[in-house]
């Protein structure tokens, strides 16, 4: 398998989100400063000149825009992290980004794959005799319930103390219906005239919601696309390469022009 990561980009998101985490916890340190300003300043004593004065006045204001500030950039921190730092997983012994965990979880594929992380308009995609497959990733442990297209998290007190640490399930459905149509329109799907490789224009695109954590529980009623772990994905795509059936000619052009319009600074080829 072939790997093609855009890795500055991956950095880039991931220092980013430590720079909202930590902006986000000054500005939370400021309003808890402001809170104790009744005590430094009692309300007895006279209005003091200056900035002091305005502390004086406008305490409880500032108390408060810091905790609602402080909290979103923590949020915003909170999404990058999750998406694009490295951590230790779950019942695993590594220390892997998500887009690692997708790549060692598909070691075994061939020179026909070709694995892309965040180097085309999709975040995370894999090409070769399965065609196209986009994927939905998701980090989060708990339940998640799929009745067709209709995905939801059961309510539970654990959740509440993690609410803004966590990325929550959203709606894949939606996430891979967008990324299929960028994906179709790098192919020239749909369209007509000259540059349109005829190769290209029938090979079939799909997707599927992949959760990294271990710890996930899935409960699954007829969902409108896959819902896999990550220990489940290698089988899944290998089971879509069965079905599709490719010839040799359709695989070599179906990366080649997916290779062409991706940005990436590394390439990886793995046995």
């Amino acid at each position: 398998m072939k790997i093609y990561r855009n890795a500055a980009q991956i950095k880039k998101k991931e220092t980013l989100g430590r720079r909202f985490s930590l902006a986000g916890l000054a500005i939370l340190f400021v309003g808890l400063l402001a809170s104790f300003v009744p005590t430094w300043l009692p309300p007895d004593q006279p209005l003091q000149a200056g900035f002091t004065g305005f502390l004086q006045l406008y305490w409880s204001w500032i108390s408060f825009a810091a905790l609602a500030t402080g909290f979103m950039l923590a949020s915003i921190g909170s999404y990058y992290i999750n998406r694009f730092a490295r951590r230790r997983w779950p019942g695993s012994r590594f220390y892997e980004r998500p887009d690692e965990v997708l790549e060692r979880n598909m070691k075994g594929f061939d020179d026909k794959y070709n694995y892309f992380a965040m180097s085309l308009p999709v975040g995370y995609a894999v090409a070769g005799p399965n065609g196209v497959t986009v994927l939905a990733v998701r980090s989060d442990k708990g339940r998640v319930i799929v009745n067709g297209d209709k995905w939801r998290e059961p309510f539970s007190f654990g959740r509440i103390f993690t609410i803004f640490a966590r990325e929550g399930v959203g709606n894949p459905a939606q996430d891979l219906e967008e990324q299929k149509q960028k994906i179709r329109q790098l192919l020239g799907q749909g369209q007509e005239g000259a540059g349109v490789d005829p190769l290209l224009a029938s090979v079939p695109v799909d997707g599927a919601a992949v959760f990294l954590n271990q710890e996930i529980q899935l409960e699954l009623n007829n969902p409108t696309v896959p819902a896999l772990r990550a220990d489940q994905l290698k089988d899944h795509v290998r089971a879509r390469a069965k079905e599709v059936r490719l010839s040799n000619a359709t695989v070599r052009a179906l990366n080649e022009r997916l290779v062409s319009q991706a940005t990436y600074q590394e390439m990886v080829a793995e046995a």
